[in-house]
């Protein structure tokens, strides 16, 4: 059903490309609907955002009233666009535009439902499903790209209900819930009564901070997507099949283990790899063959991006730092918004010289470089911090609640998940300290931990102090002689 939502998601270009070829007067009635779709999602998704912060709003868009309504948006809104396709004449500016302002709610609804459902899911679990869903959705296009008209619009059909079914089947069972007891004490979170303003300020700074490449690699995407559509064969988008193989990719890497958290790998040792590959072979001539199978990797790359982005995202609201509504409302504005900007770049002359062939690359070596620099930049700033982790791992290095280096203390092989459970039992510890407890147990600092929750540092600052005090120590030091005395 994930993987029906992603086919049908209407702000992404390829699935279009189904009725592009089937609408009556599709270029009268494309232009107006894309045009008011893409920014009626970034309206739709700001305002989400804005009601989220809101104490009344948190948990209002995953109420059963607030889903229905949404899924009936996207469902009407396409219904709108099947018309078009089926009877002459009705492919008016009208209804073209109100296709386009109906999926525009509908999609910024269903997304805020879709991610509250996959909260449930940590980094890892949300990749390997999010990798595999992308992956089968993008097969699913690849279908709908080859079959006649008639049989795509029947699959589609059948499609669109199953995207809705399980956000209106659990906001009805009331198991759409932000998960506001993983964001730890009151005091580490907002006030309710502060003003939307800083609340939202707040929220994109959180943002900035655990997911700035992510979420920059999730808009360079949507950008080049807008800027240039180039169609395989003249059925098939290049992005469908670059998500595929993203995917393909992406799916072993859930399975790496590793002593630091995943995403800062993934980002600082494998993608500026990737870039790097992509650099070298984009210095060739034109013409030539690495070129030409740069341009094909490129569309890898940025399939990967995707994946890595949305499954980031999932990770972000499963830390339950951030409503569900602020996080994907945000990506969804972001998104609609970049796709603008891609479309409008391409009527410039550099994105009309050889189909935008060298702005792209222009574009896309911009952000390998970025991609490369900050990698070399947080490698840099963490490696003291990295040099503790790997300490810890090993039993020999007791980081201090900054992440760096402290005594060293020998540790002994205990049952350290068994002690840190009967410790969390005796102080009635939350979900989301039994968590941290586990990490601090084991000798991880405050970075670890938040890389690998995706979390801010600061949230885990207030979790390990209310964990203190719950326990009853008052230090790093205090709290290890527990796990250990058992």
């Amino acid at each position: 059903m994930l993987a029906a939502f992603l086919v049908t998601l209407p702000i992404y270009a390829p699935n279009h490309l189904l009725f592009e070829t089937g609408v009556y007067d599709a270029a009268a009635y494309m232009a107006p609907f894309a045009n008011t779709l893409l920014g009626g999602s970034v309206v739709a998704g700001v305002l989400a955002a804005w009601l989220s912060v809101r104490p009344a709003g948190r948990t209002r868009m995953l109420g059963r009233g607030w889903v229905f309504s949404g899924s009936a948006c996207y469902l009407v809104g396409y219904g709108l666009f099947i018309l078009a396709a089926a009877v002459p004449g009705f492919a008016a500016f009208a209804a073209a535009a109100a296709a386009g302002a109906l999926l525009a709610v509908g999609t910024v609804e269903l997304a805020v439902a879709w991610g509250a459902y996959m909260a449930q899911y940590n980094l890892r679990q949300a990749l390997l499903w999010v990798a595999l869903m992308v992956g089968l959705s993008s097969l699913l296009e690849m279908l709908l790209s080859s079959v006649t008209f008639a049989v795509g619009l029947l699959v589609f059909c059948v499609l669109l209900p199953l995207s809705c079914f399980l956000p209106c089947w659990k906001a009805c069972r009331g198991e759409l819930v932000w998960r506001s007891d993983a964001a730890g004490p009151a005091e580490g979170r907002a006030s309710d009564a502060a003003p939307a303003g800083p609340m939202m300020r707040r929220g994109l700074a959180t943002m900035a901070q655990l997911l700035a490449m992510p979420f920059a690699g999730l808009m360079v995407f949507a950008f080049l997507m807008g800027a240039r559509k180039f169609i395989l064969f003249d059925v098939m988008h290049m992005e469908v099949l670059g998500c595929v193989l993203g995917a393909l990719v992406v799916v072993p890497l859930c399975f790496v283990r590793s002593t630091r958290p995943l995403l800062p790998v993934i980002y600082r040792l494998v993608l500026p790899a990737f870039a790097l590959v992509l650099i070298f072979l984009n210095s060739f001539p034109g013409g030539t063959v690495p070129l030409w199978f740069a341009a094909w990797l490129t569309y890898v790359f940025f399939g990967m991006l995707a994946i890595l982005a949305l499954a980031s995202l999932v990770a972000l609201a499963h830390g339950g730092e951030l409503p569900c509504g602020f996080v994907y409302g945000v990506a969804v504005a972001g998104f609609a918004a970049c796709s603008i900007l891609g479309v409008a770049a391409a009527t410039t002359p550099p994105f009309q010289e050889q189909e935008g062939g060298p702005a792209l690359l222009v574009v896309s070596t911009l952000f390998f470089v970025a991609l490369i620099g900050e990698a070399l930049l947080s490698l840099w700033r963490a490696s003291r911090a990295a040099a503790c982790e790997e300490g810890a791992a090993a039993g020999a290095v007791v980081c201090d609640d900054n992440g760096l280096p402290g005594r060293l203390a020998p540790r002994r092989a205990p049952d350290v998940a068994a002690r840190c459970a009967m410790l969390a039992d005796e102080a009635s510890l939350t979900p989301r300290e039994r968590e941290i407890l586990g990490y601090l147990g084991r000798g991880h600092g405050i970075a670890f931990i938040a890389g690998t929750l995706v979390i801010s540092e600061s949230t885990v600052r207030t979790h390990v102090k209310a964990i203190y005090r719950k326990i009853g120590v008052s230090s790093r030091e205090e709290l290890l002689e527990r796990v250990d005395e058992g």
